[in-house]
């Protein structure tokens, strides 16, 4: 280390939050460097984009003296690196957690605003693989296609499950219709950020999207509720890496500065299908066949499939020397079983407790300890194998990604429960048919839209993403308590008012995450990154329609249990007035 380093790293430190994403592109040559750390995937060294909490310095040199003497590593810098991190202007520069460790280039955050210290590997070599004109327009459509097919999935059988409890005698499925589906999403969704790593990108995600494609068709072709949730079930676990797939193709194609637009797209796709699925649900189910609400899957895959192979080249990677065995050692499907397995388990407590069985119950107090003991078996499994863990603790642990990672499960937690029993709710208490059910979810779904679009515009345009963060759980929750207050006579001012409140804080924040997690990782770490986000997207959803389920069935037998009740006790007293005179009925009294 020089001494121009060590002089580096004696400047005061003030720990500060990545809030804007903006880039430079200024150049800084470096040394050349060794390090002894590990690298968490054998991507190429692609410029990371952001990080956590980190140091504060004067100019980008001393950060990246400091960054070195930061991670504890006799680094020394590459002579023909060249560093795009410098504004003209001369100001503060964040060193943080995420540089990289096999270029030791730090990520700096000028006055708040990001700026990634990009590597010759980095910046500069990604960019050949940067597509732009008709193949980006075409690549886009192909992606937002495959969204919108496995959002669709989401919504559209939203309206037909009335129906299909009907047709199959199975109200007490209802859950596992979206919890199957959510379960294998979610349970899988980690392991597939690994799979990306060690395995070529787009082959995997062509793989995804047929699977998702033949789960489609075994729905369709359902002669029973069991039948229908291993459809569900095959189709969540090609959906699984679709999401993360597209956003892990966002990142190789598209600038970091022109990302939250493109991600923005992508999110904006549950918005749409979430206007478009309940009123196409409700269509098919009334006028044609609730199967047909998985038949339409085919051909928005097909669209999919044909844009994704032809136009998606993904860069070359270093993983030529490795075997197909050592890479399936390295996706840690041990710790797969272990997730799935404990996700299993939380599922069936929560939709078994207080409905088919009562809580104190031995079966549902044994998959609450299974999942307990599973959870801590995987948890221990994940710090055992460090970097090659499913959910890396390096990157979990990260403050920007944890927090994101909550606020994505607790806002998909409200979501999903309004998406599937909001219906419920038009259909059985206002009495109206699956597809004026659909109709008047619009207002909800149709503000999500806008404000994902304008959220998105607005990140882009202005850099900061906390703020709108903020405002997105602040509406959504006024929003979601005002729906909890809708009654049978609630007029249509208010369930259409209280839908455009909730919508707009929705939307505003359900991009926010992904688009925060692949700020603040370095492109090796963006698809682990992006699908521990979606994992937790996911797991809240599948927890949400279970608890939603349980609180709805016990809601139901309960009222049931009151009526059936209070017409007895009128029936008798009528009996006794037929049998009793009056002088009887007075002496009585």
């Amino acid at each position: 280390m020089s001494e121009a380093s060590d002089k580096h790293t004696e400047q005061p430190a003030q720990p500060t939050a990545p809030t804007l994403i903006k880039a430079t592109n200024h150049s800084n040559k470096h040394g050349e460097h060794k390090s002894t750390s590990r690298p968490s995937s054998p991507l190429p060294e692609v410029a990371p984009t952001v990080g956590g909490v980190g140091v504060v310095f004067e100019d980008a040199q001393k950060a990246g003296a400091a960054a070195t003497s930061f991670k504890h590593h006799p680094v020394e810098p590459p002579a023909n690196h060249q560093h795009k991190h410098l504004d003209k202007e001369k100001g503060s520069h964040l060193v943080t957690e995420s540089a990289t460790a096999e270029t030791g280039a730090p990520t700096v955050e000028k006055d708040g605003v990001v700026e990634g210290a990009e590597g010759s590997s980095g910046e500069d070599d990604n960019e050949n693989h940067y597509v732009s004109g008709v193949p980006l327009v075409l690549l886009t459509f192909g992606l937002c296609m495959a969204t919108f097919t496995v959002a669709l999935d989401n919504t559209i059988i939203a309206t037909a499950i009335p129906r299909i409890t009907s047709v199959f005698n199975s109200l007490d499925d209802v859950g596992w219709y979206g919890s199957s589906y959510l379960l294998t999403t979610t349970a899988l969704q980690p392991s597939f950020g690994r799979i990306y790593t060690y395995f070529d990108v787009k082959w995997t995600y062509l793989s995804a999207l047929v699977c998702f494609e033949i789960g489609s068709i075994i729905c369709a072709a359902a002669k029973n509720s069991v039948m229908l949730i291993v459809g569900r079930a095959v189709a969540g676990a090609g959906a699984s890496a679709l999401f993360s797939g597209g956003m892990t193709i966002i990142g190789f194609t598209v600038p970091l500065i022109k990302r939250p637009l493109y991600i923005a797209m992508l999110s904006s796709m549950f918005g749409i299908s979430s206007v478009v699925g309940p009123l196409l649900g409700g269509a098919l189910t009334d006028k044609a066949s609730w199967r047909w609400c998985f038949w339409i899957n085919l051909p928005f895959g097909a669209i999919a499939i044909g844009a994704v192979a032809a136009f998606f080249k993904p860069p070359p990677r270093k993983i030529s020397g490795m075997t197909v065995k050592q890479r399936l050692m390295e996706i840690d499907l041990v710790g797969a079983v272990f997730l799935m397995g404990a996700i299993i388990c939380l599922l069936l407590a929560l939709q078994w407790g207080g409905s088919t069985y009562p809580w104190h119950d031995s079966k549902v107090w044994g998959c609450i300890l299974g999942f307990g003991l599973l959870i801590i078996i995987f948890i221990a499994q994940q710090f055992r194998r460090g970097e090659r863990a499913t959910i890396p603790p390096r990157i979990f642990s990260q403050r920007t990604v944890l927090t994101c990672c909550l606020f994505s499960c607790f806002l998909s937690m409200g979501l999903y429960t309004h998406i599937y029993y909001l219906p419920f709710y038009f259909q059985a208490v206002k009495g109206t048919t699956a597809e004026a059910s659909g109709i008047r979810t619009i207002p909800y779904l149709g503000s999500v839209i806008v404000s994902s679009i304008l959220a998105g515009a607005g990140i882009t345009v202005l850099g900061f993403y906390k703020p709108f963060m903020i405002a997105a759980g602040a509406v959504f929750t006024v929003g979601a308590g005002l729906i909890y207050t809708l009654k049978v006579n609630s007029n249509v001012g208010m369930w259409v008012g209280y839908q455009l409140l909730c919508g707009f804080g929705a939307g505003m924040g359900v991009q926010i995450p992904f688009i925060a997690v692949q700020v603040v990782l370095n492109a090796n770490d963006m698809p682990s990154g992006n699908a521990i986000a979606i994992f937790f997207n996911s797991l809240g959803g599948a927890i949400a329609i279970s608890i939603a389920q349980n609180v709805f069935s016990n809601g139901l037998v309960s009222s049931t249990y009151l009526n059936t009740h209070q017409k007895l006790i009128l029936d008798l007293f009528i009996r006794l007035a037929q049998h009793i005179s009056e002088t009887s009925l007075a002496l009585l009294i």
